[in-house]
């Protein structure tokens, strides 16, 4: 009896011991970010039960994977003078470098230095104007028509700002009242507006086209295509098995288009983009790595894929590109052109860069 006894807690013990392991490799992966900031697309995981399948949505079949090298665009150092970004280090936090960039319609790369409080623009690789901003913790910018800019601040400004192309401020939004600042995980425009994301999810016009604020408008089930057609968004359906969602919905009807499962070769670490470009297709990109099954669970093969979706949700591309190494907080790391170029900013301890890349 006693030796049953024996055996049996042994059995206990092992299975404990397993179930303790796997959830620790578990939460450690659910650390791993290439941005800690809070914002990242990879949370839409939360929100699956609003994206959760219906109707067996089809897999996107891949339309072959190409290696690219790129050709950087920007590069500076850091620091505080003309062509360098701002870098700050914490002794408890990971150093916070540029936030964020956007491209605009003539192919300047426009880049948040917020440590330095302000707006970068580069053209052809060099530095061609600066738009001061008011604090250094804007996160997010978006580009207006006519050359203006919105740029999302939570935590100091608390709002919006919009900015004329020559620099001067033409609207503060403060976002306050019912609007949970933390909840806002980017800000949009198109030739409608100026537009704010709740948790990955609804999306809420605050501004027109002009600048001037708007109220009780109706909430939009995702973010504006380029086009006007569509809204889209997208969840992570299965880490490991390296599966995500990407739907469509009409933006006039609010109706459902397409919904796609766009399957990579390794596990999903998380999200970095969604985005699309002015001919109305749709880009995901997404870090993966293999995690090895033994202590330390060191990564390999890591990257960072870009899918490229057509108007009507089929696959036509995808890149493998060198992941986002480095431990800067950022915000949006990967924008899209209105041709469909992917660009991609990397921190250094040397400094930054934005390689441009071609599907």
């Amino acid at each position: 009896m006693n030796r049953r006894v024996l055996g049996l807690s042994i059995i206990v013990l092992v299975v404990t011991v397993t179930v303790f392991f796997y959830r620790h490799r578990e939460r450690e992966l659910a650390k791993l970010k290439i941005d800690p900031g809070p914002t990242m697309l990879a949370r839409l995981q939360s929100d699956n039960s609003s994206l959760s399948l219906t109707g067996g949505a089809p897999l996107a079949s891949s339309a072959g994977t190409t290696n690219r090298t790129g050709s950087v665009v920007v590069q500076g150092s850091w620091g505080g003078g003309l062509g360098q970004f701002g870098r700050k280090k914490a002794a408890e936090s990971s150093p916070e470098g540029p936030m964020g960039l956007s491209v605009a319609p003539d192919g300047s790369v426009l880049i948040v230095d917020q440590v330095n409080r302000r707006i970068e623009r580069y053209r052809d690789g060099k530095p061609v104007s600066t738009t001061p901003i008011g604090g250094d913790t804007v996160q997010d910018l978006a580009l207006l028509p006519e050359g203006r800019l919105a740029v999302l601040d939570r935590f100091v400004d608390k709002g919006v700002q919009i900015y004329e192309s020559d620099g001067r401020l033409l609207n503060d939004v403060v976002l306050g009242g019912q609007t949970e600042l933390g909840s806002l995980t980017g800000v949009f425009a198109d030739a409608s507006g100026v537009y704010v994301e709740r948790e990955h999810g609804l999306v809420l016009r605050i501004a027109d086209a002009s600048g001037n604020r708007v109220t009780g408008e109706r909430e939009l089930p995702g973010r504006p295509s380029r086009d006007g057609q569509l809204v889209i968004s997208a969840a992570l359906l299965e880490r490991q098995s390296g599966q995500f969602l990407v739907r469509a919905i009409d933006r006039v009807k609010g109706s459902p288009v397409w919904e796609r499962v766009i399957q990579l070769p390794t596990p999903i670490l998380h999200m970095v983009m969604l985005d699309s470009d002015k001919q109305g297709r749709i880009y995901a990109a997404a870090v993966t790595a293999l995690e090895e099954q033994v202590p330390p669970y060191r990564l390999t093969d890591e990257a960072l894929f870009a899918v490229q979706l057509g108007r009507d949700g089929s696959e036509r591309g995808r890149l493998k590109l060198p992941p986002l190494h480095g431990s800067d907080e950022t915000f949006r790391p990967v924008s899209v052109g209105d041709d469909g170029s992917l660009y991609v900013m990397r921190s250094s301890e040397s400094g930054l860069t934005v390689t441009r890349y071609v599907f």
